[in-house]
C-alpha cells in the first residue's frame, strides 16, 4: 500500500509542538482544555441559526462553497491509485459538504473509517460537540464529542487520567480524525467562521426578522384616532369603551358606522412610527461587507454597476477563493494523503480554474508560449489538466522497439557498428573492378586481384 512507510514512522504527520506555550493554564496543565466552551457552542449555534433563517447568510457560504470546490484533479506517482479511490467515496461531494461547514463553523472535524487499509468513508462530523485537547505547547493529545453536557467518545486523551475515564468510550488516537480548520489567528486551536465578525448584526438580524411582523402590525398601519361626543352631548365611559373595543377588532378591509357624535381620523406613518429601510439596509450592509462576497453574486445591486468595478470586485474575490483552496488542499494533502496512506509527498491535489475566464486566459498562455518556441508541445501538455492531456508514448519504449525491427544492438556509441543507413550494399571495395591499384595479370592470381606493387605482381 502506498506510503505504508509515512503512515507507520509518523514522519510525515503534522503536529504542533516545540517549548513556546501557546495558552494560559492553571495549575494543571491540561486546566484550560478539558472543558467545553459555552461562548464557542453559543455561537455555533448562532451561526446555523443564520444560516437556516437568513436568505444573506445562505446566499454568502453557499456562494463561497461553490467557487471553492471546483474539479479537481491529482498530480504524482499516485495519481490513478488515488484518483480511483476519489470516484470511489465520491470525493468531491465530500469536500463540498466538508468546506461549506468549515466556512460556516470555521473548523470541520472527519472520521476516517477504514475496512483495514482501505478508507471506505470520510465522515463528517457536527463541530458543534468536538472539543480539542492539546498540550500547553500546542500538541493534539485528543478530540471529544461532548453531545450538550454528555460525553460520548473520546480519540487518545485529554491529558488527565480522571477526566479521561468521564468518557464511556475511548480509542487510541491514530489519525482517525481529521480536524480541517479555516482562518487560524495566531495559535489558536480553533478556526475562525468567516461569520464570526459578524455575530452582532447577525444577531440583530435575526431578531428583526423574528420581529418583522409585529413591527409591519404596529408601525405601518395607520393609527385610528377617534373622539367620541361633544361638549354639548358628553360621552359616559360605557360608550368609549364600546368604541375602543370595535377599532380594536378594525381590520383594513373594515367599514365603520358612527353617529355624529364620533369623530374617527388616521395619523400618518411617519407620525408615530420610525424609518425602517435605514437600519434594515445598515445590517445588511454590514453581513455583505463582513461576508467578503461581492455585492453583485447576491443579486444586490440596485442601481447598474459599470463593468470595469464589477471586473475589479471579482478578481479580488477570485483570489480570496484561492486562498481558501489553498487551506484546504494543504490539510488534504498532508492530513489524508500521507497520513492515511493514500500516497506520498509528491502526490498533490490540484484545483481547476474556478472561472471560464481564468480558464480561457490561462489557455493563451500556454499556447502563445508554444507559438513563440518557448515551451515544446510536450511541454505544454503536461501542463493540460488530465481531461485534455494526451498520452504520450515512453521514450525508452519507443527505443525498444525500433531495436527490435531493426536488429540494432542499441548498445554504446560505436558498439553496435554503422546504422543499417550507412552500411554500403554489394562487394566491398576491394574488389571494384576499377581500382587501379589492383591487377589479375598474374597468372598465379588465378583471377584474384592483389596489389599491383606485390614482388610476385610482375613474375612472368
Amino acid at each position: 500500500m502506498f506510503g505504508l512507510k509515512e503512515r507507520n514512522s509518523g514522519k510525515n504527520k503534522v503536529l504542533e509542538g516545540g517549548k513556546a506555550l501557546v495558552a494560559r493554564s492553571d495549575s494543571s496543565a491540561v486546566a484550560a482544555f478539558d472543558t467545553q466552551d459555552p461562548d464557542r457552542i453559543s455561537l455555533y449555534k448562532d451561526f446555523k441559526k443564520a444560516y437556516e433563517n437568513i436568505p444573506l447568510v445562505t446566499a454568502i457560504i453557499d456562494v463561497h462553497a461553490d467557487q471553492v470546490v471546483q474539479d479537481f484533479f491529482f498530480e504524482g506517482p499516485s495519481k490513478i491509485e488515488i484518483t480511483k479511490w476519489a470516484d470511489e467515496i465520491n470525493l468531491g461531494h465530500f469536500l463540498h459538504r466538508m468546506v461549506k461547514g468549515l466556512l460556516m463553523y470555521g473548523n470541520s472535524y472527519v472520521e476516517v473509517v477504514k475496512d483495514g487499509d482501505t478508507i471506505t468513508e470520510l465522515k463528517i462530523i457536527d463541530p458543534i460537540w468536538m472539543e480539542v485537547y492539546r498540550k500547553q505547547t500546542g500538541e493534539v493529545l485528543g478530540y471529544g464529542q461532548v453531545i450538550d453536557t454528555s460525553k460520548k467518545i473520546l480519540w487518545g486523551t485529554t491529558g488527565d487520567k480522571s477526566v479521561d475515564m468521564s468518557y464511556p468510550k475511548i480509542y487510541p488516537l491514530k489519525d482517525q480524525i481529521v480536524h480541517f480548520k479555516h482562518n487560524v489567528v495566531s495559535s489558536e486551536k480553533y478556526g475562525m467562521s468567516i461569520l464570526r465578525p459578524l455575530i452582532a448584526s447577525l444577531r440583530t438580524k435575526l431578531d428583526m426578522e423574528a420581529s418583522l411582523g409585529k413591527i409591519l402590525q404596529k408601525y405601518a398601519a395607520p393609527l385610528i384616532v377617534a373622539k367620541v361626543g361633544n361638549d354639548t352631548f358628553p360621552a359616559n365611559q360605557t360608550v368609549v369603551d364600546d368604541i375602543s373595543a370595535t377599532l380594536k377588532d378594525l381590520q383594513a378591509e373594515s367599514e365603520l358606522t358612527t353617529s355624529h357624535l364620533v369623530d374617527i381620523s388616521t395619523l400618518d406613518f411617519n407620525e408615530k412610527g420610525i424609518d425602517l429601510q435605514t437600519p434594515i439596509e445598515h445590517i445588511e450592509q454590514q453581513i455583505v461587507t463582513g461576508g467578503q462576497t461581492p455585492a453583485i453574486l447576491l443579486g444586490r445591486t440596485k442601481e447598474k454597476v459599470d463593468k470595469s468595478s464589477a471586473e475589479v470586485s471579482l478578481r479580488g474575490f477570485g483570489r480570496h477563493v484561492k486562498a481558501i483552496q489553498r487551506e484546504v488542499k494543504i490539510d488534504f494533502e498532508d492530513k489524508i494523503i500521507r497520513v492515511q496512506g493514500l500516497g506520498k509527498e509528491d502526490d498533490k491535489l490540484v484545483w481547476e480554474a474556478a472561472d471560464e475566464r481564468e480558464w480561457e486566459g490561462y489557455v493563451d498562455i500556454v499556447r502563445g508560449l508554444v507559438t513563440d518556441g518557448i515551451l515544446t508541445p510536450q511541454k505544454a501538455n503536461d501542463l493540460l489538466p488530465p481531461r485534455y492531456e494526451e498520452e504520450l508514448p515512453d521514450p525508452m519504449e519507443v527505443a525498444a522497439k525500433m531495436a527490435a525491427i531493426t536488429g540494432a544492438n542499441q548498445g554504446p556509441p560505436g558498439e553496435e557498428g554503422p546504422r543499417p543507413t550507412q552500411k554500403k550494399k554489394g562487394t566491398k571495395v576491394t574488389d571494384n573492378p576499377n581500382d587501379p591499384t589492383k591487377t589479375t595479370k598474374n597468372p598465379d592470381s588465378k583471377g584474384r586481384r592483389i596489389v599491383k606493387t606485390d614482388k610476385s605482381a610482375g613474375a612472368k
